[in-house]
Protein backbone atom coordinates (compact mmCIF):
# COMPACT_ATOMS: atom_id res chain seq x y z
CA UNK A 1 0.00 0.00 0.00
CA UNK A 2 1.05 3.78 -0.90
CA UNK A 3 0.87 4.69 3.11
CA UNK A 4 3.29 1.92 3.82
CA UNK A 5 5.41 3.04 1.27
CA UNK A 6 5.38 6.39 2.67
CA UNK A 7 6.29 5.92 6.53
CA UNK A 8 8.96 3.80 5.17
CA UNK A 9 10.47 7.25 4.72
CA UNK A 10 9.79 8.59 7.91
CA UNK A 11 13.52 9.27 8.64
CA UNK A 12 14.58 10.38 4.70
CA UNK A 13 17.61 12.19 3.62
CA UNK A 14 18.34 13.64 0.24
CA UNK A 15 20.32 11.01 -1.51
CA UNK A 16 23.36 11.75 -4.03
CA UNK A 17 22.10 12.94 -7.13
CA UNK A 18 24.45 11.05 -10.13
CA UNK A 19 24.87 12.58 -12.72
CA UNK A 20 21.96 11.86 -15.05
CA UNK A 21 18.53 11.11 -13.88
CA UNK A 22 15.27 10.43 -15.63
CA UNK A 23 13.39 13.63 -16.19
CA UNK A 24 9.98 14.39 -18.30
CA UNK A 25 8.98 12.57 -21.45
CA UNK A 26 9.12 16.01 -23.61
CA UNK A 27 11.00 14.59 -26.88
CA UNK A 28 14.60 16.60 -27.12
CA UNK A 29 13.92 18.68 -23.57
CA UNK A 30 16.83 19.36 -21.53
CA UNK A 31 17.35 19.29 -18.49
CA UNK A 32 20.78 20.50 -16.48
CA UNK A 33 20.52 20.36 -12.80
CA UNK A 34 22.01 22.67 -10.72
CA UNK A 35 22.68 23.68 -7.05
CA UNK A 36 19.51 26.21 -6.74
CA UNK A 37 17.39 23.31 -8.01
CA UNK A 38 18.38 20.84 -5.97
CA UNK A 39 18.30 23.42 -2.55
CA UNK A 40 14.85 24.00 -3.64
CA UNK A 41 14.02 20.09 -4.08
CA UNK A 42 15.25 19.38 -0.79
CA UNK A 43 13.06 21.78 0.50
CA UNK A 44 9.84 20.70 -0.98
CA UNK A 45 10.13 17.26 -0.37
CA UNK A 46 9.83 16.63 3.30
CA UNK A 47 6.69 19.07 2.67
CA UNK A 48 5.62 16.65 -0.30
CA UNK A 49 5.91 13.55 2.19
CA UNK A 50 3.41 14.79 4.69
CA UNK A 51 1.12 15.68 1.42
CA UNK A 52 1.50 12.41 -0.02
CA UNK A 53 0.34 11.01 3.22
CA UNK A 54 -2.50 12.89 3.53
CA UNK A 55 -3.88 11.73 0.06
CA UNK A 56 -2.29 8.09 1.38
CA UNK A 57 -5.03 8.30 4.71
CA UNK A 58 -7.87 9.45 2.27
CA UNK A 59 -7.18 5.73 0.50
CA UNK A 60 -6.10 7.21 -2.33
CA UNK A 61 -3.38 4.33 -3.91
CA UNK A 62 -2.25 6.69 -7.05
CA UNK A 63 -1.89 10.35 -6.79
CA UNK A 64 -0.97 13.43 -9.05
CA UNK A 65 1.26 15.96 -8.62
CA UNK A 66 1.95 19.11 -10.29
CA UNK A 67 5.17 21.04 -10.47
CA UNK A 68 4.04 24.53 -11.84
CA UNK A 69 5.34 27.95 -12.51
CA UNK A 70 6.79 30.73 -15.10
CA UNK A 71 8.31 30.00 -17.99
CA UNK A 72 12.33 29.23 -17.22
CA UNK A 73 11.96 28.77 -13.25
CA UNK A 74 13.41 25.11 -12.73
CA UNK A 75 9.92 22.89 -13.62
CA UNK A 76 11.21 20.46 -15.27
CA UNK A 77 14.52 20.25 -13.19
CA UNK A 78 12.64 20.02 -9.69
CA UNK A 79 10.32 17.69 -11.52
CA UNK A 80 12.57 15.23 -12.34
CA UNK A 81 14.59 15.31 -8.98
CA UNK A 82 11.49 15.00 -6.66
CA UNK A 83 10.50 12.15 -8.79
CA UNK A 84 14.25 10.62 -8.34
CA UNK A 85 13.48 11.36 -4.61
CA UNK A 86 10.05 9.35 -4.72
CA UNK A 87 11.10 6.30 -6.81
CA UNK A 88 14.67 6.22 -4.83
CA UNK A 89 12.63 5.87 -1.56
CA UNK A 90 10.30 2.88 -3.10
CA UNK A 91 7.61 5.47 -4.43
CA UNK A 92 7.39 4.92 -8.03
CA UNK A 93 7.30 7.94 -9.73
CA UNK A 94 6.07 9.31 -13.74
CA UNK A 95 6.99 12.26 -14.61
CA UNK A 96 4.82 13.73 -18.02
CA UNK A 97 5.51 16.97 -19.43
CA UNK A 98 2.38 19.22 -20.19
CA UNK A 99 3.90 20.78 -23.03
CA UNK A 100 3.45 17.86 -25.00
CA UNK A 101 -0.14 18.85 -25.41
CA UNK A 102 -0.88 21.90 -27.53
CA UNK A 103 -3.47 21.75 -29.99
CA UNK A 104 -0.79 22.98 -32.54
CA UNK A 105 2.92 22.20 -32.71
CA UNK A 106 4.45 25.02 -31.15
CA UNK A 107 5.64 26.36 -34.78
CA UNK A 108 2.40 26.64 -35.44
CA UNK A 109 1.03 27.54 -31.96
CA UNK A 110 3.54 30.77 -31.58
CA UNK A 111 2.29 31.36 -35.24
CA UNK A 112 -1.66 31.30 -33.73
CA UNK A 113 -0.53 33.35 -30.54
CA UNK A 114 0.48 36.44 -32.64
CA UNK A 115 -2.73 35.94 -35.50
CA UNK A 116 -5.11 36.18 -32.24
CA UNK A 117 -2.54 39.16 -31.31
CA UNK A 118 -2.85 40.83 -34.22
CA UNK A 119 -6.53 40.49 -35.35
CA UNK A 120 -8.39 40.84 -31.68
CA UNK A 121 -5.55 42.43 -29.43
CA UNK A 122 -4.12 42.27 -25.79
CA UNK A 123 -8.00 40.92 -24.98
CA UNK A 124 -8.16 38.43 -26.93
CA UNK A 125 -4.61 36.61 -26.48
CA UNK A 126 -5.61 36.78 -22.80
CA UNK A 127 -8.55 34.67 -23.82
CA UNK A 128 -6.59 32.28 -25.98
CA UNK A 129 -3.27 31.67 -23.56
CA UNK A 130 -3.61 28.77 -21.72
CA UNK A 131 -7.38 28.14 -22.77
CA UNK A 132 -8.84 25.31 -24.37
CA UNK A 133 -8.33 26.73 -27.75
CA UNK A 134 -5.00 26.33 -27.08
CA UNK A 135 -4.54 23.12 -25.19
CA UNK A 136 -5.79 19.80 -24.98
CA UNK A 137 -6.78 20.27 -21.76
CA UNK A 138 -9.42 17.05 -21.75
CA UNK A 139 -6.63 14.81 -22.80
CA UNK A 140 -4.78 15.66 -20.25
CA UNK A 141 -7.82 15.51 -17.47
CA UNK A 142 -7.96 11.64 -18.99
CA UNK A 143 -4.39 10.94 -18.49
CA UNK A 144 -4.95 11.67 -14.67
CA UNK A 145 -8.03 10.50 -14.25
CA UNK A 146 -7.13 7.33 -15.76
CA UNK A 147 -3.75 7.02 -13.65
CA UNK A 148 -5.57 7.36 -10.54
CA UNK A 149 -8.28 5.05 -11.47
CA UNK A 150 -5.08 2.19 -12.05
CA UNK A 151 -5.77 2.24 -15.65
CA UNK A 152 -2.15 0.11 -16.42
CA UNK A 153 -1.84 1.24 -19.90
CA UNK A 154 -1.98 4.86 -20.87
CA UNK A 155 -1.36 6.22 -24.37
CA UNK A 156 0.75 9.44 -23.82
CA UNK A 157 1.43 11.84 -26.53
CA UNK A 158 4.57 13.11 -27.57
CA UNK A 159 5.68 15.69 -29.64
CA UNK A 160 8.42 18.04 -30.88
CA UNK A 161 9.00 21.29 -33.40
CA UNK A 162 8.36 19.84 -36.53
CA UNK A 163 5.39 18.84 -38.28
CA UNK A 164 6.37 14.69 -38.37
CA UNK A 165 7.22 14.99 -34.78
CA UNK A 166 4.17 13.71 -33.13
CA UNK A 167 2.98 10.12 -32.08
CA UNK A 168 1.69 8.03 -29.13
CA UNK A 169 3.50 5.66 -26.94
CA UNK A 170 1.86 3.71 -24.43
CA UNK A 171 3.23 3.58 -21.18
CA UNK A 172 2.78 1.20 -18.54
CA UNK A 173 1.95 2.35 -15.16
CA UNK A 174 0.34 -0.48 -13.63
CA UNK A 175 3.23 -0.23 -10.45
CA UNK A 176 3.70 3.41 -10.73
CA UNK A 177 2.60 5.11 -7.43
CA UNK A 178 2.81 8.54 -8.54
CA UNK A 179 2.46 11.38 -11.55
CA UNK A 180 4.34 14.18 -11.66
CA UNK A 181 2.85 17.03 -14.35
CA UNK A 182 5.19 19.59 -14.87
CA UNK A 183 3.86 22.38 -16.75
CA UNK A 184 3.12 26.25 -16.75
CA UNK A 185 -0.48 24.96 -16.75
CA UNK A 186 -0.14 22.92 -14.34
CA UNK A 187 -2.54 24.33 -11.60
CA UNK A 188 -4.86 25.52 -14.13
CA UNK A 189 -8.67 25.41 -13.88
CA UNK A 190 -9.08 23.76 -16.98
CA UNK A 191 -8.93 20.82 -16.10
CA UNK A 192 -9.28 18.02 -13.06
CA UNK A 193 -7.14 15.25 -11.52
CA UNK A 194 -4.41 17.04 -9.54
CA UNK A 195 -4.10 16.49 -5.89
CA UNK A 196 -1.27 18.61 -5.01
CA UNK A 197 -0.35 21.30 -6.53
CA UNK A 198 3.26 22.75 -6.45
CA UNK A 199 4.16 26.30 -7.38
CA UNK A 200 7.33 27.56 -8.37
CA UNK A 201 6.64 31.56 -7.84
CA UNK A 202 9.16 33.69 -10.42
CA UNK A 203 7.78 37.43 -11.19
CA UNK A 204 7.99 38.31 -15.52
CA UNK A 205 10.89 40.15 -14.62
CA UNK A 206 12.83 36.89 -13.25
CA UNK A 207 11.13 34.37 -15.80
CA UNK A 208 12.28 37.04 -18.90
CA UNK A 209 15.89 37.07 -17.00
CA UNK A 210 15.53 33.10 -17.20
CA UNK A 211 14.53 33.13 -21.00
CA UNK A 212 16.93 35.16 -21.24
CA UNK A 213 20.02 32.66 -20.05
CA UNK A 214 18.48 29.57 -21.53
CA UNK A 215 18.25 31.43 -24.90
CA UNK A 216 14.82 30.25 -24.80
CA UNK A 217 13.68 31.26 -28.33
CA UNK A 218 14.93 34.36 -30.74
CA UNK A 219 12.73 37.06 -29.62
CA UNK A 220 13.44 36.64 -25.87
CA UNK A 221 12.93 40.52 -25.47
CA UNK A 222 10.44 41.09 -28.16
CA UNK A 223 7.52 43.51 -26.94
CA UNK A 224 5.16 40.28 -28.05
CA UNK A 225 7.21 38.01 -25.76
CA UNK A 226 7.27 39.80 -22.87
CA UNK A 227 3.57 40.81 -23.13
CA UNK A 228 2.83 36.31 -23.34
CA UNK A 229 4.82 36.05 -20.05
CA UNK A 230 3.03 38.93 -18.27
CA UNK A 231 -0.47 37.42 -19.54
CA UNK A 232 0.67 33.76 -18.25
CA UNK A 233 1.66 35.24 -15.20
CA UNK A 234 -1.15 36.79 -14.07
CA UNK A 235 -3.25 33.21 -15.19
CA UNK A 236 -0.72 31.49 -12.63
CA UNK A 237 -1.11 34.01 -9.77
CA UNK A 238 -5.36 33.82 -10.58
CA UNK A 239 -4.64 30.16 -9.69
CA UNK A 240 -1.97 30.45 -6.78
CA UNK A 241 -4.34 29.77 -3.89
CA UNK A 242 -4.84 26.12 -4.91
CA UNK A 243 -1.09 25.33 -4.65
CA UNK A 244 -0.24 22.91 -1.55
CA UNK A 245 3.39 23.78 -1.85
CA UNK A 246 4.56 27.44 -2.84
CA UNK A 247 8.10 28.18 -3.52
CA UNK A 248 9.90 31.40 -4.12
CA UNK A 249 13.25 32.15 -6.03
CA UNK A 250 15.44 32.34 -2.47
CA UNK A 251 13.92 28.61 -1.96
CA UNK A 252 11.68 29.72 0.59
CA UNK A 253 8.28 27.93 1.33
CA UNK A 254 5.60 30.50 1.15
CA UNK A 255 2.07 30.75 2.68
CA UNK A 256 -0.58 32.11 0.50
CA UNK A 257 -0.69 35.46 1.93
CA UNK A 258 3.24 35.76 1.82
CA UNK A 259 3.07 34.92 -1.74
CA UNK A 260 0.67 37.49 -2.36
CA UNK A 261 2.33 40.37 -0.66
CA UNK A 262 5.60 39.57 -2.43
CA UNK A 263 4.01 39.82 -5.84
CA UNK A 264 1.97 43.18 -4.43
CA UNK A 265 5.56 44.10 -4.43
CA UNK A 266 7.64 43.29 -7.32
CA UNK A 267 4.25 44.39 -8.92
Amino acid sequence: MLIDKIKKLDTWTAPELPKNIPHGDMPGDKVEINEGHIKKANIIFPKLLQLLEEEANKGKEKVVITVCGGSGVGKSEIASILSYYLTKGGIKSYTLSGDNYPRRIPMHNDAERLRVYEELGREGLEDYLGSDKEIDFAEIEKIALDFKAGEKNISLKRMGRKEDELWHEVVDFSDTDVLIIEWTHGNSDNYKGVDIPILLNSTPKETLEHRRARNRDGATDSPFTTMVLEIEQGKIKSQAHKAKIIVSKQGEILSFDEYTKLMESES
